[in-house]
């Protein structure tokens, strides 16, 4: 069974500055030319959607303190309507196999406890789907998270990318841009479609 979850995960952010507002519209600039202009609230990017099988797509920000500095780092979300009929409700994260060299890829359910059961088949569709799979080997990614909800019929997809951010160093005072390549941008996009497309069963 997949460990119950509400969607309400999102914490609020302080505003952030109009040097990391610049920097994530220019790390956006690949779905700002697939997508159209995005329109700003607060920290977010919202996006129209085109021909895209979602209910939204947006861009923000989160801010992370360090020592002497902050990282602002980019999250994309997708969220789209469920189409299938799935009974639980949770999370589930993408991981890697290997330890010290990065393995083959692979959906599970977070936290993972014994003796639990992927009863609606959200893990098999996933981990089944070997296009899906192949395309997220060539992930450069801090962390991709499904969250079902199934009493809202909602899931949401948040990828966070190593591009794409803004780090903010006080000792010495510098900040520099982590570019968000294209094919990085693609993939996302492209996942998150594949990912929309098991929730109506593949």
């Amino acid at each position: 069974m997949i460990p119950a979850l509400t969607m309400s995960n999102k914490w609020t952010n302080p505003p952030i500055d109009k040097k990391a507002k610049d920097s994530l519209w220019k790390n956006s600039q690949y779905f700002i030319e697939v997508l159209g202009e995005p329109r700003e609230e607060g920290n977010e990017l919202i996006f129209p959607l085109k021909d895209l099988p979602f209910s939204g797509f947006k861009i923000r920000y989160d801010i992370e303190r360090k020592f002497l500095g902050r990282i602002y780092a980019m999250v994309i979300e997708a969220k789209f309507v469920q189409r299938k009929m799935f009974h639980a409700s949770g999370r589930i994260e993408l991981r890697y196999s290997g330890f010290f060299k990065k393995g083959k890829p692979f959906f599970r359910t977070i936290p993972l406890k014994k003796g639990s059961s992927d009863e609606d088949g959200v893990l098999k569709l996933l981990n089944g789907d070997q296009r899906l799979i192949q395309e997220c080997s060539k992930l450069d990614i801090e962390y991709l998270r499904l969250f079902i909800d199934s009493r809202e019929e909602v899931w949401k997809v948040e990828v966070k990318p190593y591009g794409g951010s803004l780090i903010h160093m006080m000792l010495p005072p510098m900040r520099y841009n982590v570019i968000l390549i294209k094919n990085q941008a693609e993939l996302i996009l492209s996942i998150m479609k594949n990912i929309e497309q098991c929730n109506s069963g593949c």
